[in-house]
């Protein structure tokens, strides 16, 4: 019988390809019953910890791994995977990795039915993980419905499902502040019953009100933790300009559905303006982007975008006048190195560079996308899209992955485009985000009609 701690010993990895190790002599222990904060900048090696110790490195990804990691008192690497996934669960930043099938209930049942949990027993068991995180409202839902937070709650469902006794979790990216507040203190629960918790976020302070004690890394080192930013730089307030985004009497309905995600909803957005879209998990952020820009067609209403319409079939055009960058880097990632992104799209050739430079990616021009951080990913597109030089921005989630300091590049980055003349739409459900960028904030409520309101 494993005894439910793991521990690293001297912990180094370089990936196959590249010159630095990703980790390097990372020595720590988790014990039953605590929760430890692993932090650090954006690509410090974070999620690189996360995947060898649930063995997926070297097991499913290759790279030169050297030290040793014990589950208990056995070595991880001896271990079938089978045995290592009964005690260790790991829930990955981007659940779009980890999900099997297209419903609710059974992405939660699968992982039940490869344990061979009795199958009486497994409604009841998905009943009571989706009640711990406040997520039986999303039973019987389409998991390509959802939110990306929505997803990430379903994803933890079927991780406590299963009842393992240590959890390594990349959870909040994608929560809003009541999620995130509800699984903290889930998170206590748990380490009172005895489990262990590894938790893998920037946003330090959040973290900090239940955490035992902190890990930090730098450059795959273990190092001494800064003391946590209190406040970010904010845009300069500008007069708006002649109008770039006309949203009129807007309604839209899902397939199939009977409740509107939007009724009758107006929005006006001038050159030069910063308007954030903050609300909660399923509210509509994401939906109302992809609308603006013919990815989803209005069930009413219309939309004008930089004179165009978008459900006039107008997208060449639209594309050329407006970059929208998704919540999830990884779908818009698709060359070999990460200066051919933003080549690709650069408006003239000096862009490159420069807009590698100042999303703090320079040295990393020959790498191939898929290998960065998440929070690299982010910044990469954001790259590729301002180097387009587009007159309206949308920009979902831009705090995912995101340390401090690379959050602070991306703010006075964008403070720049509106500058040169650009206009932003943002969505969030990080408040930090909404005061830093916001020249006015529209606050979304789940399945209620979105209402303006200013900035505080």
């Amino acid at each position: 019988m494993i005894n439910q701690a793991i521990q690293t010993l001297e912990l180094s990895l370089r990936y196959s390809g590249q010159n630095a190790r990703a980790l390097d002599k990372v020595s720590l222990e988790l014990s039953p019953g605590e929760i430890v904060l692993v932090s650090g900048p954006t690509g410090c090696g974070k999620s690189t910890l996360g995947l060898i110790l649930c063995g997926a490195i070297p097991g499913l990804i290759p790279g030169m791994l050297s030290g040793s990691v014990l589950l208990g008192r056995e070595d991880l690497s001896t271990l079938p995977m089978r045995e290592i996934a009964g005690v260790l669960g790991f829930l990955l930043q981007n659940v779009e990795q980890q999900t099997f099938t297209d419903q609710v209930e059974e992405e939660i049942a699968f992982g039940l039915e490869n344990f061979c949990v009795p199958a009486a027993e497994i409604p009841g068991r998905i009943e009571e993980a989706l009640a711990l995180v406040d997520a039986r409202h999303l039973a019987g839902r389409q998991l390509s419905t959802l939110s990306a937070g929505e997803r990430q709650r379903v994803m933890l469902a079927a991780l406590l499902a299963l009842r393992q006794q240590i959890l390594i979790l990349e959870p909040l990216a994608y929560l809003d502040q009541a999620a995130q507040q509800m699984l903290l203190r889930l998170l206590l629960r748990l380490a009172e019953q005895g489990k262990a918790v590894l938790i893998f976020e920037h946003r330090r302070d959040i973290v900090h009100t239940v955490a035992h004690r902190e890990i930090y890394l730098q450059e795959g080192r273990l190092a001494v933790a800064p003391e946590v930013r209190a406040s970010f730089p904010r845009i300069r307030q500008r007069k708006p300009g002649p109008t770039v985004l006309d949203i009129a009497q807007l309604d839209f309905t899902w397939s199939g559905s009977d409740q509107s995600i939007f009724s009758s909803f107006s929005l006006t957005v001038g050159q030069q303006e910063s308007v954030v879209l903050l609300g909660s998990n399923g509210s509509g952020k994401s939906t109302l982007m992809a609308l603006i820009m013919g990815l989803l067609r209005p069930t009413g209403g219309r939309i004008t975008v930089c004179n165009h319409d978008p459900a006039a079939g107008a997208l060449r055009l639209l594309a050329r006048d407006a970059a929208f960058i998704f919540q999830h880097p990884d779908h818009q990632l698709f060359l070999p190195y990460v200066r051919d992104e933003v080549a690709s799209q650069a408006a003239e050739p000096g862009a490159v560079q420069a807009e590698l430079a100042d999303m703090g990616l320079e040295g990393l021009e020959d790498r191939h996308p898929r290998s960065l951080s998440m929070g690299q990913k982010r910044r990469l597109t954001i790259a590729a899209a301002l180097a387009r030089q587009p007159k309206l921005l949308l920009l979902d989630e831009p705090s995912v992955g995101q340390d401090d300091l690379h959050l602070s590049r991306i703010i006075c980055r964008l403070d720049r485009f509106l500058e040169q003349g650009g206009t932003l739409l943002t969505a969030t459900h990080d408040r930090r985000v909404a005061e830093a960028l916001a020249d006015r904030i529209i606050r979304f409520q789940e399945q209620t009609a979105p209402e303006p309101a200013p900035c505080a």
